[in-house]
């Protein structure tokens, strides 16, 4: 949260009324799938935002992890502008200089084999959720179109119908589905529901967790919990998936 933006609603005073007019104009113009606080931010500059005012904010925010480096950090400037004047993108039609030595450098931080690019979180995890199913079509012998991935409750991994049809979270499934299924809840940081939900369909391919729940606050599993459920995955053969996106 940005720290100025906590302390306002805290206290209970209204908070940012002279940006009402940018505000205003963005609601008029655009979707309301997020709920944004009533501030319009024009400046950056590593730990700090200012606005469109000249008001001074401390981002802990930081576009969700994505500006973890700061914003306007002049070496990611510099290496995006020296690329832009050399090549702007070639998507994924083609071959690039630069995807492969990044796909080695990921592959040996990690200790994986492979990795695939996406362009957000969302695509992530539909990406894993389809890597598991293939694999329980290819390699588990599942039935067909009959994959099962648990999820736990009060999951939170994007705004996709597969996401949403995944939820329980009203917020999320009320009024987008009809969903096509294969995500049974479980409680999370209960090592029982899942074997019970493992014995009760065999073709289940993967167990989903956030090894953190971070939607409805920060829950932290107990001691023990994941590698009981790797233990429990190993058990009835089937992929573990960490959402750490």
């Amino acid at each position: 949260m940005l720290a100025n933006i906590v302390r306002t609603r805290v206290a209970g005073t209204r908070a940012f009324s002279t940006n009402a007019a940018l505000v205003e104009r963005e609601r008029k113009y655009v979707t309301q799938n997020y709920a944004p606080y009533p501030v319009v931010f024009n400046k950056g500059l590593g730990v700090h935002m200012w606005d469109v005012e000249g008001k001074k904010y401390l981002d802990f925010m930081s576009g969700y992890g994505s500006v973890n480096q700061g914003h306007c950090h002049p070496e990611v400037i510099k290496v995006a502008v020296d690329q832009m004047h050399k090549l702007t993108q070639t998507s994924r039609a083609f071959h690039n200089e630069n995807l492969g030595a990044f796909g080695e450098y990921i592959c040996n931080l990690t200790g994986y084999d492979k990795f695939m690019p996406a362009n957000g979180g969302c695509e992530a995890c539909e990406g894993a959720i389809k890597y598991a199913r293939r694999w329980g079509y290819y390699v588990k012998g599942v039935e067909a179109d009959k994959a099962s991935v648990i999820m736990a409750n009060n999951n939170f991994w994007g705004r996709s119908l597969a996401a949403s049809g995944s939820s329980n979270d009203p917020y999320r499934y009320k009024d987008f589905g009809p969903y096509d299924g294969g995500f049974p809840l479980v409680d999370y940081d209960s090592l029982e529901s899942i074997e019970a939900q493992l014995v009760a369909n065999q073709n289940t391919v993967a167990v989903y967790l956030e090894p953190i729940q971070g939607e409805g606050g920060i829950i932290m599993p107990s001691d023990g919990y994941l590698a009981g459920v790797k233990a429990l995955c190993k058990k009835y053969n089937c992929l573990l998936i960490a959402d750490e996106v």
